[in-house]
């Protein structure tokens, strides 16, 4: 008899483990001050970043204007603009 309660509240523990690791795990049971935390909301039922997702090519661009804007400041004269090359 000792042993069948003892098998039980262990079955039980492990059961109420794995249901809080669950819960733990699965972000749709998070307080949404939690993901706002994190960077993340709920839209339409995915869980999507509140800065959003910037696209490669986009990144590219923001890239190659920076380095073009780099170039030609170290190509011209800061005072007067004249050509330094």
């Amino acid at each position: 008899m000792a042993v069948s309660t003892i098998t039980r509240k262990l079955l039980n523990a492990l059961k109420h483990s794995r249901t809080q690791r669950r819960l733990y795990e699965d972000p749709r049971f998070h307080d949404p001050h939690l993901l706002k935390d994190i960077g993340l909301r709920w839209e339409q039922g995915q869980l999507v970043s509140i800065h959003g997702v910037e696209e490669q090519s986009q990144r590219n661009q923001r890239n190659q204007r920076h380095q073009a804007e780099t170039r030609d400041a170290h190509e011209k004269c800061p005072h007067c603009g004249s050509s330094l090359a």
